[in-house]
């Protein structure tokens, strides 16, 4: 009778090891969906080429761009340049301010200003956004790009201020 109830005790630990190891399976293989779906691949943002052609600045990246959305509604990813006729970021965010279009989450684009602190201080909608194998920013009256810059941005809950938090990369220009 002994050696049944170590059978039993043997067939139950072995049950309770799979079952520990599954779920321990399915739990790191969540992390990993979740670490694909959404959170910020910086090889989306590292630049790999950029210029100026058919009237519109653009950039390349390492890993593919645009893939990369923001999770948190107080993080702002961005693809900036810098060009002759100002600052224009290609950007995904959670907060609705933009009519260009539906859902703030999809690539548009914004003429920015920083300030000293490297804030926002003004903001308009100048410009469209083309993400497709590349970022362009068409529709401005820019005539060359100086400098390329990927970056997240966060919005301070407390004052409404929107900072650059981390530059990702930047490229400046040769020519």
């Amino acid at each position: 009778m002994k050696k049944h109830t170590g059978s039993t005790i043997a067939i139950l630990l072995g049950f309770v090891a799979v079952g520990s190891l599954v779920f321990l399976n399915t739990a790191v293989t969540g992390n990993i969906v979740a670490a694909q779906e959404g959170k910020l691949n910086e090889n989306d943002f590292k630049i790999k080429d950029f210029g100026f052609k058919d009237g519109k600045p653009w950039l390349t990246v390492e890993g593919k761009a645009g893939a990369s959305k923001p999770e948190n509604a107080s993080q702002i990813y961005a693809y900036a340049f810098v060009t002759d006729k100002g600052i224009f970021a290609v950007t995904s965010h959670g907060v609705e301010d933009s009519a260009e279009v539906a859902n703030d989450t999809q690539w548009h684009t914004h003429g920015v200003t920083l300030d000293e602190k490297n804030c926002v201080s003004k903001l308009n909608d100048d410009g469209t956004a083309e993400v497709n194998g590349e970022i362009d920013v068409a529709n401005i009256t820019a005539t060359k790009v100086d400098k390329v810059m990927t970056a997240v941005l966060g919005i301070n809950n407390a004052d409404a201020s929107v900072c650059v938090e981390k530059v990702i990369d930047s490229k400046n220009s040769t020519k």
